[in-house]
């Protein structure tokens, strides 16, 4: 076996079934000039199969930021010195003008998925950098759509010529970098986006909008803890319980306004306000416009 890694050809390119495209001057000068992409664009773009040998030392750095995206096999990544293991779905991004070197594991090579990027907002739209960044397969992964993102982007950045393609696989860019950097929300896309506990909580706000309940009076009835109550609503809303409580009043409150004729001061005590003036401040505050005008308004 020794032997036979004596014997490796190490290179940077040149594998078989290999694809790569390195966007010339003149296209990279057009995106400069073009705000729909300008902040945020491809330089190179490509995919080594099972390249056995790869290995890249750049020590004086690199001018872009550079994403290596382990698909199968492993390989290593090494910035400032300190060598880090890259194995199947796991990526990595090397932050510009850092020492570095990369390459495939001889006994097991990566199919390495990489990209050059640069461009103004190019670190705002990064992962984490430096450091191995894992996105195992997991329940409602979206690994395969990951993929044929990338595949979008290589196709089109390749046909260069055709300037709207590489504007279209910029953009599609930004989607490949933020679904790594928000994975739980790129991996929410196809779950349920509420719990059963959620929806028993939800049912219970909207069968008590005429009360003023407490987060606490929630964590009880439904067993649980108040900080529990205020995650629950947080992940799966981005919003606090009782702030989602208000919007649910004032929801009511509207349907009051467009679909009766009672009173703005009836309507208030309808959802537990018993000062008119308090109630018409929070509706005016959530909805934009006092009672009075958003009845005039939607009829």
């Amino acid at each position: 076996m020794e032997s036979d890694l004596e014997n490796i050809e190490y290179k940077k390119d040149g594998f078989i079934g290999q694809r790569m495209t390195y966007l010339p001057g003149l296209v990279k000068k057009r995106v400069l000039k073009d705000p729909r992409v300008n902040d945020l664009y491809i330089t190179h773009i490509g995919i080594f199969p099972k390249a056995l040998g790869h290995l890249r030392n750049r020590p004086l750095g690199c001018s872009q930021f550079i994403l290596l995206y382990c698909v199968e096999g492993e390989g290593w990544v090494e910035v400032d010195g300190k060598r880090q293991k890259l194995s199947a779905n796991q990526l990595f991004i090397i932050e510009p003008k850092r020492i570095s070197s990369y390459g495939a594991d001889p006994k097991n090579p990566w199919t390495n998925y990489w990209i050059h990027y640069t461009g103004g907002n190019a670190a705002i739209y990064s992962p984490a950098i430096n450091r191995v960044v894992d996105i195992q397969p997991h329940e409602n992964s979206r690994i395969e759509e990951r993929l044929l993102l990338f595949e979008e982007m290589l196709q089109n950045a390749s046909d260069y010529f055709n300037f709207e393609r590489v504007v279209y696989a910029n953009i599609c860019l930004k989607q490949f970098l933020t679904s790594i950097k928000y994975i739980d929300v790129y991996r929410a896309i196809n779950r349920e986006p509420e719990s059963d506990l959620l929806k028993n909580v939800i049912s219970f706000m909207k069968n008590n909008l005429h009360k003023n309940i407490q987060i606490s009076e929630i964590a009880e009835r439904f067993n649980c803890s108040n900080s529990n109550i205020y995650k629950l609503f947080k992940t799966n809303i981005d919003n606090a319980p009782l702030d989602f409580f208000i919007h649910l009043k004032m929801e009511r409150a509207c349907k009051y306004l467009t679909q009766t004729n009672l009173k703005v001061k009836v309507i208030g005590r309808k959802l537990g306000y018993d000062d008119p003036y308090y109630f018409s401040r929070i509706f005016t505050k959530q909805i934009g416009l006092s009672p009075a005008h958003f009845r005039r308004e939607e009829r």
